[in-house]
């Protein structure tokens, strides 16, 4: 029960962000367009200002009832023409049917001096229909999916056949929204009233209820289920509900946008715009980046500004802030609760003070600097940041360095820098997605694909198949395991990923690809199994290696005689000379490690081993120990030699 609940909440996620993704770009043409109309702008600005605003605010925003129908209905199936011609129709149908009930039960309510506003009611694309803004099209797009997914594929006798698969889904499509149109004309105006129960008590909250948002905010963001908490706050009642300029504009960022292109007459700005003030994307990533850079050993501290640096920017300009902010998640997890508890006071602090502007990245920023002063109070954005940036940057300094937190710089770097030679750099675009088709467990274990603003999810049927070691080795800011469901922190070049996946996946189904049987990928998925030079397989002074007889691999040398394990896995032997042990990764590969060359001729002597055979070790597990300089003083050479033995 718990897993199906947790699997609809992911399909529910998956699917909204879908159109969430497109509004910001409608924002930010939005936002110049209403920078354009202000009074102080030459006349042919005003103009043109006048125009694209108009034309984008009602095209757009005044129709996210429809894209997210469309939208969401699209993301969650596989037929996506089908899908979004059903989801248009359902809308349609459901605007007409809804009004028709109305009429005919004498319902639809009279306009008064402030229109339809009041009434719970509204005019949606000319007609009056009960007013459920966004939630209307969030429905109608689950219930279109809903159908499409489980009927689309029906099949009906020959005679029939026009009327099979998804149009017999339009069908039940069509006489299921009729029946919800009317049913909503009854249950609707409670629901709607519970909506500004809810919306008032976070209003009577005050400052607080901001806290719980920023705080609450934060914490599900591991998860990837942040933005079921920010999006019906942004985009539906659930931010507020308000008239300006004679319209209904509901949702903290769409009334945003709306005050801000009429900011000339605007008196006060709405309570519902301190959801939008967030200074994560650019004060926090600062102060996260000096104190790690002020904790650092020193001679780590120019390879630390090196790494975070680039997150810095990367926050400011796109408000992608994860590659940052999973530097320390996994590693010092009391941070990132001290992190949350700061984001939340941010929020808090905005509203005491009265800070009433967006903010975010700098691009989102920007626009903020055109409110009057006397609205907005944007004077208090470099003063309320300036501080948090300080009051964070000595939490985190003090916290690592009085509970000894392993930050990045903390420890020595060579591991880091190991770390990154053994992370697969795809030499060519199929190596890499081989990389996450292994990772998986292969393509019979993959279910779905797909991807939010900075993450790819990817659902498998089999958790136990999953190799996450693997899947690390591609280059990411992290990978979250969830079970059943895998999230790689990728960035803003996600979508891209996400559709050669697909596209590489769809190809390997239908025979027309192989997964890569490219050894690389494995072996740049280990640990190596001492810290030394790393040489090629190829460069070692003995045949039977360098010419892969046993199979293809890597060496090290110069090291100091410890011996881990490169992978997950179990001892399947361990020589009587303790020269070699025999190791099986999680996913059946059997993998030799070699100590020295020749080496069976000293009958164990330099060699202490701390495992047995079946023993399961995890990678990075000390396995054995050996006297390199009895080794030397027998003339034998010292490299340990891990090879992928041939099955």
């Amino acid at each position: 029960m718990k897993e199906t609940v947790q699997k609809s909440m992911r399909t529910f996620a998956r699917g909204i962000i879908q159109p969430v993704m497109f509004m910001a770009v409608a924002g930010l043409v939005i936002s110049i367009a209403a920078i354009m109309r202000m009074e102080f702008m030459p006349e042919v600005f005003r103009k043109v200002g006048d125009f694209f605003f108009g034309i984008v605010t009602s095209g757009v925003i005044g129709s996210l009832s429809i894209i997210f129908c469309v939208g969401i209905a699209a993301a969650l199936t596989k037929k996506k023409t089908d899908a979004a011609i059903t989801a248009v129709a359902a809308f349609m149908v459901f605007l007409f049917a809804n009004n028709s009930w109305l009429t005919l039960t004498n319902r639809l309510a009279e306009s008064g001096e402030m229109g339809l506003f009041g009434t719970g009611q509204n005019m949606v694309l000319g007609i009056q229909v009960n007013d459920m803004g966004v939630f209307l099209g969030i429905i109608l797009g689950c219930l279109v999916a809903f159908f499409v997914n489980r009927f689309g594929n029906v099949k009906f006798h020959k005679y029939l056949a026009p009327y099979e698969g998804t149009k017999f889904s339009f069908i039940l499509t069509i006489f299921s929204t009729i029946a919800l149109a009317v049913i909503i004309t009854y249950i609707w105006p409670v629901i709607n009233a519970a909506v500004n129960a809810t919306v008032n008590g976070m209003t009577s909250a005050g400052s607080f209820g901001f806290f719980g948002y920023g705080f609450l905010n934060r914490m599900l963001l591991p998860i990837g289920m942040h933005h079921l908490l920010w999006m019906p706050l942004h985009f539906t009642p659930m931010g507020g509900t308000t008239q300006i300029a004679g319209e209904t504009v509901s949702g903290a960022y769409n009334i945003w946008l709306a005050q801000l292109g009429n900011i000339d007459s605007v008196v006060h700005m709405h309570p519902a715009i301190g959801f939008l003030v967030n200074f994560g994307a650019i004060a926090f990533p600062i102060a996260i980046a000096l104190a790690f850079i002020k904790t650092a050993k020193p001679e780590n501290k120019t390879k630390v500004k090196a790494i975070v640096f680039p997150t810095v920017i990367l926050a400011a300009l796109a408000g992608v802030t994860e590659p940052i902010e999973f530097l320390f998640l996994f590693t010092a997890p009391v941070l990132w609760i001290a992190h949350s508890i700061m984001f939340g006071f941010s929020f808090f602090i905005s509203d005491v003070l009265g800070l009433k502007v967006m903010v975010g990245s700098i691009p989102e920023t920007l626009p903020s600097l055109f409110v009057p002063l006397s609205l907005g109070r944007q004077w208090l954005i470099p003063v309320i940041g300036g501080g948090l940036t300080v009051m964070e940057y000595f939490i985190f300094k003090t916290m690592i360095l009085k509970l000894n937190l392993p930050t990045i710089g903390r420890e020595t770097m060579e591991e880091f820098e190991e770390a990154q030679e053994t992370t697969i750099v795809a030499k060519d675009k199929e190596l890499g997605l081989a990389t996450i088709v292994k990772g998986l467990g292969g393509v019979e274990n993959i279910e779905e694909i797909y991807n939010c603003y900075t993450r790819l999810r990817l659902d498998v049927k089999d958790e136990n198949k999953v190799n996450i070691d693997l899947l690390k080795s591609y280059p990411s800011s992290g990978v979250v395991d969830k079970q059943k469901q895998i999230q790689i922190i990728i960035g803003i070049g996600v979508q891209e990923l996400r559709e050669s996946l697909e596209d590489y996946v769809t190809s390997l189904r239908a025979g027309k690809a192989t997964v890569s049987t490219n050894d690389e990928t494995i072996i740049q998925s280990m640990y190596p199994p001492a810290k030394g030079e790393i040489i090629p397989i190829e460069e070692v002074p003995d045949n039977v290696f360098s010419n892969k007889t046993l199979g293809n691999g890597f060496a090290v040398k110069n090291h100091d005689g410890n011996v881990y394990s490169p992978v997950d896995g179990k001892i399947i032997n361990i020589f009587p000379t303790l020269h070699a042990i025999g190791l099986e990764d999680t996913n059946g590969q059997q993998i030799l490690i070699h100590m020295g060359i020749d080496t069976v001729t000293l009958e164990g002597q330099p060699f202490t081993v701390n495992v047995k055979t079946g023993q399961q070790v995890k990678q990075g597990e000390l396995l054995a120990c050996m006297d390199v300089e009895k080794v030397r003083e027998a003339g034998k050479e010292d490299m340990i030699i891990v090879v992928l033995l041939e099955n």
